[in-house]
């Protein structure tokens, strides 16, 4: 993973941190989804 991609899901974590726990499941399964198709179009490469 590249630094600036590390610095990215960094500031993603603290900011859904931030939301309300209500909030906090939806941004993590984005978040999530978001990864998977990084990874999974990385994978062609």
């Amino acid at each position: 993973m590249s630094a600036e991609l590390i610095e990215q899901l960094t500031a993603e974590i603290e900011r859904i941190k931030s939301l309300p726990l209500a909030e906090q499941p939806s941004a993590f399964s984005a978040l999530r989804d978001l990864l998977e198709n990084t990874l999974n179009s990385s994978d062609g490469n």
